[in-house]
């Protein structure tokens, strides 16, 4: 079947829809100063009760290679990935590029870094980010002066 002509005042057909490509960590003009393309994680961030979780896609990452820091509030995750191309052979077409992930955020409040806990399952890194216990309100007792 064929499609209708459009005439000269009408808009042209939308493109479809692209699948979202890897959005590459380095900004762009900058001096890249990885050893290997690296990726910024697609991320979801939730608050939870008790602080924070994050939920991030690091396809192809093991729990070996994947680092993750608290440093005064900035968290970062990196991820390593190793290709896994089968010995003796040539690449004919390649649609997905292999690279490291890596992120960083910087948290608002007060976090306990000893008690961040995370698990990787199929790709996906999961973070629990405690929130620090807040300070216990104590009346201080005013001595008098002689």
């Amino acid at each position: 079947m064929a499609k209708p002509t459009q005439s000269s005042g009408s808009k042209p057909d939308p493109e479809p829809e692209q699948p979202e490509q890897k959005r590459p960590a380095e900004q762009p003009g900058g001096e890249p100063t990885r050893s290997r393309r690296t990726f910024r994680p697609s991320v979801d961030i939730y608050e939870v009760e008790n602080g924070l979780m994050l939920l991030a896609d690091v396809p192809g990452a093991m729990s070996e290679g994947v680092t993750i820091t608290l440093e005064r509030r900035a968290l970062t995750i990196h991820a390593q990935v190793s290709e896994h191309a089968p010995e003796g052979h040539s690449l004919v077409y390649q649609e997905y590029e292999v690279g490291d992930f890596e992120c960083q955020f910087t948290l608002a409040g007060e976090f306990e870094a000893d008690k961040i806990e995370a698990s990787l399952t199929n790709g996906v890194l999961r973070l629990t980010v405690p929130k620090a216990a807040e300070a216990q309100a104590r009346t201080i007792q005013i001595k008098a002066g002689s």
